[in-house]
């Protein structure tokens, strides 16, 4: 229990308290003054705030211009999961050309058969999809399927004029 004095004390100090927030709102800074024009952080979020490392590489990327290279080494590593690994040990991507735009590109495949180059030429509606989900929507503008290339049958200055052998390489 408080003697009497202590709580007239208390009183007193509790007073002071009072009166001194209320005519001087701010806090007793030590040493150092805030100006007022000073940006504060609040709850909401600001330019100030730590970011991700994935967003901040995406950003760089996309700044740099390197986003059509980064989603053609995509295309290259992730061809096997992309065409199914049946698929891809007999079709290769070839070339990977940029139209004249920049923004998109040609993509030239090459089978092993011509066999296999009509199957490829069937899925090209489901290959453009699973492009388009993983290395972005138009990247890719044209899909063309080249077969196997054939042997020449020239030999020599005199070779003669006519049709030769048809396709029978695979």
């Amino acid at each position: 229990m408080l003697t009497a004095n202590q709580q007239e004390f208390l009183r007193s100090l509790l007073s002071r308290a009072r009166t001194r927030t209320h005519h001087n709102p701010k806090p007793f800074q030590r040493g150092w003054q805030v100006s007022s024009d000073e940006v504060r952080s609040s709850a909401g979020p600001d330019e100030r705030d730590p970011a991700l490392l994935g967003g901040a590489i995406d950003r760089l990327i996309v700044n740099r211009g390197w986003d059509l290279n980064v989603a053609t080494g995509q295309l290259h590593a992730g061809w096997a999961e992309m065409i199914g690994h049946t698929n891809a040990q007999h079709v290769s991507i070839e070339t990977f050309d940029l139209d004249p735009s920049g923004q998109s590109g040609v993509l030239v495949l090459r089978a092993d058969s011509t066999a296999w180059a009509t199957q490829i030429r069937y899925l090209l509606a489901s290959l453009q999809t699973q492009l388009d989900e993983s290395i972005g929507f138009g990247r890719v503008s044209e899909i063309v399927v080249n077969g196997p290339t054939a042997p020449s049958w020239k030999h020599g200055l005199r070779s003669v004029k006519g049709r030769g052998p048809r396709d029978t390489y695979g």
